[in-house]
């Protein structure tokens, strides 16, 4: 796969819309592509999150354990070339909350989370662009309701674009998205 081929996989992913070609191309030169075989896992449920994949070719399949000995893991969603998986983790270093396989060989990109990290600092617009990203995600939750000092901050998207405060707002994505699932149960 070219180089704006990956430019346009990556251009496509809500954290990263609206990057000039050059914070683009500087993502690009932290990641690696990978190749999986069939039934390959890419990585399992509570691994430690070491970056973002994005599908490049083949299929992947998300799912979860059920928790109870005997019972068949829960498929969340399959992923086609052009989707990606682990955004959260990305930023935040929390556990894998799936695992995700391959349902026929794959090839991926992979955004280091270290790498990535580093690209923050040295990228303000990189830092801004996905800092807004996140503030869109939470702004858009109907059932999220922050108290906060920061709040404002957040609905008008004018926190700070530095790594703990995108840390933070994943957070409240995770324990919102845990609620969602709880309550669905």
């Amino acid at each position: 796969m070219s180089d704006n081929q990956k430019e346009a996989s990556i251009a496509c992913i809500p954290f990263f819309k609206g990057l000039s070609a050059p914070d683009l191309m500087a993502i690009l030169g932290i990641t690696s592509t990978k190749n999986f075989g069939l039934n390959e896992n890419l990585f399992n449920q509570n691994d430690p999150s070491d970056g973002l994949y994005v599908l490049l070719s083949g299929k992947l399949q998300i799912y979860i354990f059920s928790g109870f000995s005997g019972k068949p893991p829960k498929v969340l969603a399959e992923l086609s070339p052009g989707q990606y998986v682990g955004e959260m983790g990305l930023l935040d270093g929390q556990t894998r909350s799936a695992s995700v396989k391959t349902l026929e060989p794959s090839e991926v990109m992979f955004i280091p989370t270290v790498g990535f990290a580093v690209l923050l600092e040295s990228h303000p617009q990189i830092a801004r662009v996905v800092t807004n990203a996140l503030c869109d995600l939470i702004n858009n939750q109907s059932k999220l309701i922050i108290r906060s000092t920061k709040a404002a901050l957040i609905k008008e998207k004018r926190l700070a674009a530095m790594l703990p405060n995108m840390k933070a707002l994943c957070a409240i994505l995770r324990e919102h998205n845990k609620n969602i699932a709880i309550g669905s149960k």
